[in-house]
């Protein structure tokens, strides 16, 4: 079992830069992937969320890489010929305005597209070390999310532990319930009169009676989803949707067994399985 909550974070550096990589892992119904990069990798994008998608089948998955510290500065090369072309003009225009002054040969180094940088381009070797650093904060966030879906999987089985127990005492107190309420409509017939009772009615009310209170349905279903539940934790795959479903069930279940039962005994126990799987259903979203 998987938990969607991770996180990782590398830095390191080469013998150009330093970098970077972090990956933070949060809860989302369907796999969303998100990639900050610097200027200088936007045109990998599409190669860093394809390798994310290898690995995560659900969550929001936040990708960033930052690159750092150069060692060395960038070449800057000059434009001569704009050189040349902005001195003769400035030379022309100082000529027409009888400027004393002299021009200044530095002046022309600060107009616009005179010096130029040029773009750094990443190397094959520094993007294998990116990617190598990636795959190790993957399986970092992995590791994380792996460990903290044991500790859920962990709470998940004491919760239906607790729900277990739960089910089998309201089944017994159920059947005292029924008991209960036909010794009380038997007391109520003998303060009528034998000839003014109705025996067909007195049956059928009586059946009645025990069919609405019958809450055993509930109960086997109940007991079903449980079955299912532990079934559904040994499953290595794609579990939380199936898990939500599942304690929604019981919740219906248990709605209904509370309806029916009218019992202040069975209430009580009734809220605590309601508890339980809330809890459970909390988990269920956090489960890839």
């Amino acid at each position: 079992m998987e938990s969607m909550t991770g996180y990782a974070f590398t830095e390191k550096s080469n013998d150009n830069f330093s970098y970077s990589v972090e990956i933070k892992s949060l809860n989302s119904k369907y796999l969303e992937i998100y990639v900050n990069l610097p200027k200088i990798l936007r045109n990998d994008e599409n190669e860093f969320t394809q390798i994310l998608k290898k690995h995560f089948e659900r969550g929001k998955i936040e990708l960033t890489i930052d690159i750092f510290d150069w060692n060395s500065a960038k070449p800057v090369s000059l434009n001569t010929q704009l050189m040349k072309k902005y001195y003769q003009e400035l030379e022309t225009l100082h000529k027409s305005l009888r400027i004393t002054e002299p021009l200044r040969f530095e002046s022309v180094l600060l107009l616009e597209g005179i010096t130029q940088k040029e773009r750094t381009v990443l190397s094959d070797k520094a993007k294998k070390d990116i990617c190598s650093t990636l795959n190790s904060v993957i399986a970092k966030t992995i590791e994380m999310r792996k460990k903290e879906g044991a500790v859920i999987k962990k709470d998940i089985q004491s919760c239906l532990g607790a729900i277990a127990k739960d089910v089998a005492k309201i089944k017994a107190v159920s059947k005292k319930v029924v008991e209960e309420k036909k010794d009380i409509l038997k007391s109520r017939l003998k303060n009528i009169a034998e000839e003014n009772i109705d025996y067909t009615r007195l049956y059928t009310e009586i059946a009645l009676l025990a069919e609405k209170l019958d809450i055993n349905e509930e109960l086997v279903r109940m007991n079903d989803h449980l079955e299912k539940f532990k079934v559904l934790l040994k499953d290595e795959g794609q579990v939380g949707r199936r898990l939500d479903f599942l304690s929604q069930e019981l919740f219906r279940e248990i709605n209904t067994i509370a309806a029916k039962s009218n019992n202040s005994e069975i209430s009580h126990m009734v809220v605590e399985v309601k508890n339980h799987i809330d809890k459970i259903r909390e988990h269920c979203r956090n489960i890839v």
